[in-house]
């Protein structure tokens, strides 16, 4: 229980600093695209201040920017900001618990991730892509894949989906 109030701390943390920097839709009213396009220089940034061997609780990908939460020590965790030319962090240290992975377990094709999704869901808009690791504690031998949707409608919608885009499931908020 502890780890799941953590975790969505530090969700709604990235949802704050994600939803301060955006300024709405893109002009024309369309949907802007999640910048998953921006995770591997978000990581390259992060590793270039804390080395290679660095540990992830979370990445991120907003419309404008992404979210990386980094293990520190083990029992903390810190956040950094990428936008695609400037890294902005590290916060504060929090405790936090939970699985974490490293760069390496990570398998996404980022010009695929998002296309089943937004193909099966045309009248939804894309919030945000999460990785996590997978598992319940300790180091993750591999990752998992959210995106949160939300529906014209109002309601929202957390698809599961592979490293390519694949969809596993969904998980209604």
């Amino acid at each position: 229980m502890r780890r799941a109030r953590v975790l969505l701390a530090l969700l709604a943390g990235g949802l704050f600093w994600s939803a301060s920097a955006c300024g709405g839709e893109a002009d024309g009213g369309e949907v802007p695209s999640l910048r998953v396009d921006l995770i591997d220089a978000a990581l390259d940034a992060v590793e270039n201040e804390t080395g290679e061997n660095t540990t992830y609780f979370e990445v991120n990908a907003t419309s404008l920017v992404v979210n990386v939460f980094v293990a520190v020590g083990g029992t903390s965790v810190v956040q950094y900001i990428y936008d695609g030319e400037s890294l902005n962090g590290p916060t504060a240290p929090v405790t936090a618990e939970g699985v974490t992975f490293v760069r390496g377990v990570i398998d996404l094709d980022v010009d695929r991730v998002l296309d089943d999704v937004l193909a099966e869901l045309p009248d939804s808009e894309p919030q945000m892509f999460v990785i996590t690791g997978a598992g319940t504690s300790g180091a993750a031998l591999r990752t998992e894949y959210r995106l949160l949707m939300r529906s014209a409608k109002g309601g929202e919608l957390a698809v599961m989906v592979d490293g390519d885009g694949t969809i596993i499931g969904t998980d209604a908020e």
